[in-house]
């Protein structure tokens, strides 16, 4: 499971890298939340006007100061900016000749095609511990390929082609994970959600085996 249970399960090592980078930021986040608010009260109160200040000091600013708290949430925004992009890229460039699912968003369900020629509807089904990397598109309008338990999402463009690519961990073979739409594409767009089954390998290629007789005979 996750760092906290009020996330999704982390189904990937990317997910674990992902929310431990959340959780920085939320600390950070949080920390000169808190610190403004703080000096924000502290200064209502010590500059506040009185009776015998009715006006108030003239203060000038402090250069030195102000260098300094604005270089530091530069730095940390360079930072967080920089490893958030990190891991965008590292999701999108999957290692060599990983297993290719092509993924096409319709109104309002997703199809599931793999290299043997099996064509599934909302049913999406991953080998654990084997790259995996979706190719995605839209057969109409603008629709979002989305696995919370993998942290990302990418749009399903008509006419397009956007990708990325995750590797399941062994220890989930068996659990299923909810896959939505997360761009709105109509009115049956709160129904869109597939499903996706992480299977051991054996398993996997069994149930592929199996969906493609069944494809053949139905044809």
């Amino acid at each position: 499971m996750g760092i906290a249970t009020w996330l999704p399960t982390e189904l990937t090592q990317m997910s674990h890298r992902v929310d431990s980078l959340f959780y920085v930021i939320l600390g950070v986040v949080t920390f000169f939340f808190v610190l403004v608010e703080i000096l924000l009260v502290t200064f209502l109160i010590k500059y506040r006007r009185t009776k015998k200040n009715q006006v108030g000091a003239n203060i000038h600013g402090n250069t030195k100061l102000e260098v300094i708290w604005t270089l530091v949430p530069a730095v940390i925004l360079v930072f967080m900016g920089v490893m958030s992009v990190k891991y965008v890229y590292a999701e999108q460039t999957p290692p060599p000749k990983p297993y290719v699912i092509d993924v096409t968003g319709h109104e309002w369900w997703w199809e599931f095609k793999y290299p043997n020629g099996v064509d599934t509807h909302n049913d999406l089904r991953v080998p654990a511990g084997t790259p995996v990397l979706f190719r995605i598109t839209s057969g109409d309008v603008i629709h979002g390929f989305y696995i919370p338990a993998v942290r990302i999402q990418q749009d399903a463009l008509p006419g397009r082609l956007t990708e990325f690519y995750m590797t399941a961990e062994t220890k989930y073979i068996g659990q299923t994970f909810p896959v939505p739409c997360d761009q709105f594409c109509g009115a049956g767009h709160p129904d869109m959600i597939a499903h996706m089954t992480v299977m051991s390998e054996s398993n996997f290629n069994n149930w592929l085996s199996t969906q493609l007789k069944k494809q053949n005979a139905n044809a």
